[in-house]
């Protein structure tokens, strides 16, 4: 691993930070509160997690034992749909995640919700179990739940000229898509998806966060092979039990 792996509870939160998320590098959901954080200008401390060794205080404050779990003065919270909802209404400065008409909170939560229900299990298929079929179903997918909005959208984000709560939602899904699908994707067939991922890996709060597709290639090697290198290229340790 690149650096120490750790025991027992982790040091106080730094001086002058108010928020600590409990998180792993490559885990897609742990990313969307990082994420959040980011953008929004947000300081905030990380404490990297071994998910198959988990240490105590994760389960402590998650019962699922499943990260993101955000703290914030005192209060505990998971689930990274709640935590990004969470962020951007108590931290109003930079970028507004969610819109206030309803009606267009209600159209991104429909993408949100597609994409997670009808993209990302196709995603994790393809990995476990590569095959033309299975990729085949990826792509088409992404054609109808990627693809096809972003046309329409015009873009550049998914919230059109202004990063939102979608982008935060899809994207740690789309950093990896050259890694799940373990072939670019065909350039012909989409234009605005690959438009979309230049955007995003140069959009700030979002490009410091990126990890290179080979990061990711290594990381599902080793979660396949049942020794995941949780803490590969990570800028902070890792606790486990």
């Amino acid at each position: 691993m690149s650096t120490e792996e750790l025991h027992g509870n982790p040091p106080p939160i730094p001086d002058g930070v108010h928020v600590r998320v409990y998180s792993m590098e490559y885990c897609p959901y742990a990313q969307r509160t990082r994420l959040a954080l980011s953008v929004k200008g947000v300081p905030f401390d990380v404490i990297n997690c071994n998910l198959k060794e988990k240490p105590k205080f994760l389960t402590d404050a998650n019962p699922n034992g499943q990260v993101p779990v955000l703290l914030h003065d005192g209060k505990v919270m998971y689930e990274s749909d709640v935590t990004v909802e969470y962020i951007d209404a108590v931290f109003p400065d930079g970028v507004k995640l969610y819109p206030a008409d309803p009606f267009e909170r209600a159209k991104g939560r429909i993408v949100i919700i597609n994409f997670s229900n009808k993209v990302v299990p196709l995603m994790y298929k393809n990995v476990r179990e590569p095959s033309e079929e299975n990729l085949s179903n990826l792509l088409t997918a992404l054609d109808k739940f990627a693809e096809g909005p972003l046309k329409l959208i015009g873009g550049p984000y998914f919230g059109g000229k202004q990063l939102d709560a979608v982008d935060i939602h899809v994207w740690p899904f789309l950093e990896r898509i050259d890694a799940t699908a373990k072939t670019p994707l065909p350039a012909d067939r989409f234009p605005n998806l690959i438009s979309y991922i230049k955007t995003m890996k140069n959009t700030d709060g979002i490009k410091e966060l990126i990890h290179p597709p080979d990061d990711h290639h290594h990381v599902r090697k080793t979660y396949m092979e049942n020794k995941p290198d949780y803490n590969y290229h990570s800028k902070n340790p890792i606790y486990a039990a």
